[in-house]
């Protein structure tokens, strides 16, 4: 086994300490917004973010870091409860 890779639960999961990307500067063209009324703090999109731009707040619903975020859409794909929607980058 690899040393800078940790099991769980039966997985090799990569360094939990160095996941993520650079930042995306100013190329992503759609960004995720969540909606806070609509979200049931399932955890789904912050599991399935592959740049680890989402962590939890205090009440488990998840916060996006945009300086991570490529605009990629697994979060709103993977959200059951479609809280989270994709904007073109300049929309408000």
């Amino acid at each position: 086994m690899v040393q800078d890779k940790k099991i769980i639960k039966g997985l090799a999961l990569a360094d939990l300490n160095n996941m993520g990307g650079k930042y995306v500067a100013n190329w992503r063209v759609f960004k995720p917004e969540i909606d806070y009324d609509v979200c049931i703090a399932c955890g789904l999109c912050i599991t399935y973010c592959p740049e680890a731009a989402m962590d939890p707040r205090d009440d488990k619903k998840p916060v996006i870091d945009y300086r991570f975020c490529k605009g990629c859409g697994i979060c709103a794909n993977e959200c059951p409860s479609t809280a989270i929607t994709m904007k073109k980058e300049d929309e408000e």
